[in-house]
C-alpha cells in the first residue's frame, strides 16, 4: 500500500497517493515507523502540491511526531515553510533537522536531508533575516559538501560583497 501511494505520487496523482497513504497508516500491519513516516512526508508533499498549506503542515508534523529521530521531515517542513517566504519557520525546522546526527540508512531517507541542502537554505533564510555572519557560516558549510555547486558559490560571494557593503556604510555614518 505504501509503495502504490508513493507512486501515486510520483506521478503527480495527489488525491489518489493521500487516499492510498491514509489507508497504508491504517493498516495493522503498518508498524515501521520510517515508513509511516515517509506515508506522512508523501501525504503532505501531496497537500503542498494542492496548494492546501494547512494540511500539508498537519501532516509533515504528524510525520516529525511519528519518527523524530529522523532528519527528512524536518527538513520537509523546513522547505515548505522557505517555498512561503518563512524564513525564520523555515530556520527553525532547518536547525531541529541538523541536530539530528544519527544517518538511519534506508531507502526511506531523502539526500537532501544529508547533503548541502539544508545549509544552503539556511544561508538564504539567515541573509534574508539580515543574519549576514550566520548566512556566511552556512554558505560556507554548503560549499564544504558541494564545492563544485556555483549557484552556491555565486550565493557566497554576494554575502560577502553585501556584508563588506554593509560595513562601509556603517563606517561612512
Amino acid at each position: 500500500m505504501h509503495y502504490l501511494g508513493r507512486e501515486y505520487m510520483y506521478y503527480g496523482k495527489w488525491n489518489e497517493c493521500i487516499d492510498t497513504l491514509i489507508k497504508h497508516l491504517n493498516l495493522k500491519s503498518s508498524t515501521w515507523k520510517d515508513e509511516r513516516c515517509a506515508s506522512m512526508r508523501f501525504i503532505a508533499r501531496s497537500y503542498k502540491n494542492l496548494g492546501r498549506v494547512e494540511e500539508s503542515r498537519m501532516w509533515y508534523d504528524k510525520a516529525i511526531n511519528e519518527a523524530p529521530y529522523l532528519r527528512d521531515s524536518y527538513v520537509e517542513r523546513g522547505i515548505l515553510e522557505y517555498e512561503l517566504d518563512n524564513y525564520k519557520e523555515a530556520s527553525k525546522y532547518l536547525n531541529d533537522a541538523l541536530n539530528i546526527n544519527s544517518h538511519e540508512k534506508t531507502y526511506i531517507n531523502e539526500i537532501f536531508s544529508w547533503d548541502e541542502t539544508v545549509y544552503d537554505l539556511l544561508s538564504i533564510c539567515y541573509f534574508s533575516e539580515h543574519k549576514y555572519k550566520l548566512a556566511l557560516k552556512n554558505i560556507n558549510k554548503a560549499i564544504k559538501i558541494n564545492p563544485n555547486n556555483e549557484r552556491i558559490k555565486k550565493n557566497k560571494i554576494l554575502i560577502v560583497e553585501y556584508m563588506k557593503n554593509q560595513s562601509k556604510n556603517n563606517f561612512n555614518q
